[in-house]
Order: structure tokens, then sequence, then C-alpha cells
């Protein structure tokens, strides 16, 4: 054999080494499960004046504007009302005293929003109480609205304050902003992100109880931002001010299209095959936030106001109640009158339905829960709320999560004295994330094979070397 046939079967041996050592070292190709950031308070952005990150310009001239169904009969108890039994809870609580934020796309003040405050505007600066997009009125007057004779619309905590705050508007559009596609910080998306951070600590430092984030924002994990300031600003409400945020699960098939959730997608339900992680954190596509702050935050989910499962509400890991979000009633963003419609994408009234204006009811049943046991801590509320939900007959899901909630079993409830107050993530029993791969078996095959290969291709050079200088001394 000649030199050069020697060197090419020792550069072999070396190479098939190389390559099995590479793939010893290699990870396995396993999806990780989705876990949040550490939550920090003291990431908290500062609070400060309400305002815009960048300068906004209204795209839209006319405001969007709700209006009344054909054949609708506004002077009946909304559908919603009915399957809460709200007459009956509002016996025992109106939500007298507690303060509610409307983190949205602001609320316009009417005579069925008494005693209003004005939380502030990151879109555009002012007060909060614009609302050009029919959004945020309609999860108000959900939540705090008073009785009027000419119709049936009562909220569920009609004695509440509403302290609106602006915090995302379609009708406006960033100026001057430069999205940089390598680069999801600079996305239109992370700025809203960003803001709803700023508007968490404001409201929370504003003393509100409880806080809705009716207008959830998506992302692909695949396209992560940087969500630190948000979770920190949800500790600091949660923790430091005792503040309960309910968050919208968000919609998966572009229904409630005022809010913009057009990176909500549906996430894979429980995998039987993983038992460590019955809510299938480790098969999540897309994250609702703040939801998956699922320690700090209450998320809800939308059924119909008999119970009957939506196909447009995202599902996720995350969802830990659901609530009615069809057959909404609620108040114009005219400032007077009601409505059951807004416009769709072809300018026709469509009904209003959305986790949206389910997380508007959750809320309200918090600020009734508050009202009722002024001690009770935010953690204790949101656990209540959990725990008296009507069980789905299927066990917990990631749609509707422990089920329709139960306001009056929530005002009623007696906890048993020797029961220790669970936390909600304890009650959820959410799996800590699963372990990393464990690649040691892999390796060491990898690595037995790579030596085995090698030893195998060293003396098969050995033995040719031998053999040909053999024949040289031949």
């Amino acid at each position: 054999m000649s030199h050069g046939r020697i060197r090419l079967a020792a550069r072999a041996a070396l190479v098939l080494g190389a390559v099995s050592a590479l793939v010893a070292a290699a990870p396995l190709n396993v999806a990780v499960a989705v876990e949040p950031p550490s939550t920090d308070a003291a990431a908290s952005p500062p609070d400060g004046p309400p305002g815009p990150e960048t300068p906004m310009r209204k795209d839209r001239g006319n405001c969007t504007v709700g209006g009344v169904l054909p054949n609708s009969d506004l002077a009946k108890p909304p559908p919603p009302a009915v399957a809460l039994q709200l007459e009956q809870a509002h016996k025992f609580s109106t939500g007298v005293g507690v303060t509610v934020a409307v983190i949205d796309t602001g609320v316009r003040p009417q005579p069925r929003l008494p005693g209003m405050i004005a939380g502030g505007d990151y879109v555009a600066g002012g007060d909060g109480f614009e609302d050009c997009d029919a959004h945020g009125t309609i999860v108000a007057g959900i939540i705090g609205a008073a009785p009027a004779p000419t119709d049936g619309l009562i909220g569920v905590a009609p004695g509440a304050r509403i302290l609106a705050i602006r915090a995302t508007s379609p009708s406006y559009t960033p100026e001057g902003m430069s999205s940089n596609p390598d680069d999801p910080n600079s996305s239109r998306t992370a700025m809203e992100i960003r803001t709803l951070a700023r508007a968490v600590r404001h409201a929370a430092d504003m003393d509100a109880q409880v806080i809705v984030v009716s207008v959830p924002a998506c992302v692909k994990v695949t396209t992560p931002v940087d969500q630190a300031m948000l979770g920190g600003a949800l500790k600091y409400a949660r923790e430091v001010k005792d503040a309960l945020v309910v968050a919208a699960a968000g919609n998966s098939q572009g229904i409630d299209g005022g809010a913009g959730q057009q990176n909500c997608a549906d996430n894979p339900g429980p995998d039987p095959s993983r038992p460590t992680d019955p809510r299938n954190w480790g098969g999540v596509t897309v994250i609702s936030s703040p939801s998956w702050f699922d320690d700090l935050v209450l998320s809800v989910g939308f059924v119909s106001p008999d119970g009957l499962r939506a196909e447009n509400s995202m599902s996720g890991p995350w969802v830990d109640v659901a609530a009615p979000g069809t057959g909404i009633v609620s108040l114009s963003s005219t400032g007077e009158g009601v409505i059951n419609g807004v416009p769709g994408q072809d300018g026709q009234l469509v009904p209003i339905a959305g986790t949206s204006f389910a997380a508007a009811f959750v809320a309200g049943e918090a600020a009734l829960l508050r009202s009722r046991f002024p001690r009770m801590s935010a953690a204790e509320v949101a656990e209540r709320i959990i725990i008296t939900a009507h069980s789905p007959a299927r066990g917990v899901d990631n749609v509707v999560g422990h089920g329709l909630i139960n306001p009056v079993a929530a005002l009623t409830y007696q906890m048993p004295d020797d029961q220790p107050t669970r936390t909600q993530s304890a009650e959820l029993e959410l799996p800590p994330p699963p372990p990393p791969p464990d690649n040691a078996p892999k390796q060491a095959a990898a690595l037995a094979v790579g030596l085995v290969v090698l030893a195998t291709a060293v003396i098969a050079v050995i033995l040719v070397a031998t053999g040909t200088h053999r024949k040289g001394r031949r």
C-alpha cells in the first residue's frame, strides 16, 4: 500500500472519530417546555405620566361605533347576566368601594359609569376617556354599568369604580418606528408589551384592587420578545400592591377584531404521553401575554352563556377559568345607549364576542369578592374564583381551565377552618418545567461507537502499514 493510501485511511479514521464525538455532544431535538421569564418587581418600569413610547398617528377619520342587531330585545337581561345569576349575586355584593382598572382602548364616560377615574392615555396622551375602537367601553360596561329603566343591562359590579387607562388602539399607528425583522423587540407587539407593563404599574400605583387586561399580546415561541419589564410590573402589582390582574386568554380565529390580536393562535392540548406535564407547557407554540405569567395572572377563556365551549377561545396551559363571551350587551362608546353589535370586516354589525368580554365578567366577580371580603388577598380571591367554578366534565383543560365561573358560589363559599389558603399556582398544580433531556446514555453510546470506529480504523491502518512493511522486506 502506498503512503498516500495510508494517510487516507488515517484521515478517515480521524473523521469518523470526530463525527462520533460531535454526535455524542449534540443536544437531543426535544421540545423544551415554555417557561415564563423569572419575575422581579425591581424590573418593573417606574411609574410616570402616561404617554406613548413613540409618537402615534391616527389612521381612521371616524372612530368605530357599535349598534343594535336586528330583532334584538334589549329590555330583557342579557343572557350572561341570567347564566351567572347576577341578580342573586347582587344580594351579597355590588362591588362598592372597589376600583377596577380597565387597561384597554379607553373608556368613554357616561351616566351609567358614575365615579369614573381618569387613568391616562398611553396612545395619544390624555385622560383615558377616549375610545375610538368601541372596545374598552364595552369591557367597562360589563363590569360596572349601573341599571336603567330603558333596558335590562346591569354590570357585574355596578357599585365599583372604573379606572380608565388607554394602552392600545388599532386606530393609531406609530410614527417613525423602524421595525428590524431580525430584532423582535423592535416590533409593535414588543412596544405594546412594554406599554402594558407601564400601564399595569400605573394602575397598581393608583390603588386599583382589580386590573383587567382585555387586549392580550401574542408572540410566537420562535420569536421571543423581552418581557422582563412586564413580569416585573405584574409581580409588583400582585405582591407589593395586592392587586388582582385578570387577563383575556386571546382569540384564535380573527373575532373581536377591535382588539388587534392577529398573532393569537391555538396551542396543543394536553398530551397523555407526557404525564409529568399535564397541561402541556412543552407543546406551546404561541404565547399569550400577560396570561403566561400564570402565577401572577388569572387567565380567562370564553364560552357561550350556557357553557358551550367556543372554538375561537385561544387555548393554552395558563387558562384558569372561563366566562360568557357571547350574547354580550354593553354600553356604547358614543357615551349613551346600549349596544350588542360591532362592525365586522365588511362594515356590517356582528355580535360582540371574545375573551376580552369574558375577562370583564371575571374582573367584575373579583370586584364583588373584594368588596364583600375586604381582608381577602388577591391570591385568595383568585383561589376562590377557581375553586367555585363549574368543573368541566372532562376535567381541567386548556380551553376553559377549571370551568365556567359561578359568582354566587364564590360569594357564599365557606372555606374549611382547618384548610390553609392555597395560592393559584398550587390549586392548578402546574408541574415544574420538565428537566433538561438526559443526554448521558446517548452520549455514552455515541462515544463508545466512536471509540470502536476509531480503534478499528487505527488497527486497520496498523495492519495495512505492517503488511506493506513486510512486503517491502520481501
